[in-house]
């Protein structure tokens, strides 16, 4: 079984920008829990056990003065596991995550820390970026399945006049808990339906645990 180990998630905004959309990430130090190449690139993979962090970052080419995070709640919709002809489908439970009941996860926006600002060259100019992270972390659980994954966030900019300005970010990437690639579709040779595996698009892929 691999050793549970420490996952971040990043949310990135740009205090200019016209979109909804957050820039996200999932990493680890091993890099086995976005992988970039492959059949399943882009999907999200969790071990049980793992501790979950969350960073959020906002950045912009104009210097602003912080920002302060409203509310943050990570969303889970369970997906099929596995479907047997005469049955009902089998879903994952609600939430991944240890000490949660339901499908939506309220992160305590009192609980992200001081902010941490850097800047970096970028096509010549200088960009302005503030981190802010979570003290707390949420723990997968003792389960497998497959959800898709959504991330709302509110934030409260302040630019350098002093003018104040909220925004609702956010982003829906897929993840799964488990040894599982596909949930397992059972059906009659005979019943003339095609047996074929979810799309990419729709379901999670999982990390051998």
């Amino acid at each position: 079984m691999m050793k549970p180990t420490s996952m971040l998630l990043e949310a990135n905004f740009d205090i200019n920008q016209i979109g909804e959309t957050l820039e996200w990430s999932f990493s680890r130090k091993d890099g086995a829990g976005n992988p970039l190449k492959g059949r399943y690139a882009g999907s999200i993979y969790f071990t049980v056990g793992e501790e979950v962090h969350i960073r959020v970052r906002a950045g912009g080419y104009e210097k602003f003065e912080s920002f302060k995070v409203l509310d943050c709640t990570l969303i889970t919709r369970p997906q099929i596991v596995s479907i047997v002809p005469g049955s009902l489908a089998t879903y994952a439970k609600p939430s991944p995550f240890d000490g949660t009941v339901g499908a939506c996860v309220e992160v305590d926006p009192a609980q992200f820390g001081s902010a941490h600002g850097a800047e970096s060259e970028q096509d010549g100019r200088k960009y302005h970026t503030i981190a802010r992270k979570w003290k707390n972390h949420l723990t997968v659980a003792e389960t497998t399945g497959r959800w898709e994954i959504a991330f709302v966030l509110t934030v409260e900019i302040t630019r350098q006049s002093g003018e104040q300005q909220q925004r609702v970010f956010v982003f829906d990437p897929e993840g799964e808990v488990g040894a599982g690639i596909n949930p397992p579709i059972f059906c009659d040779q005979d019943d003339g339906v095609a047996c074929q595996n979810m799309p990419e698009g729709e379901v999670g892929v999982g990390l051998p645990t």
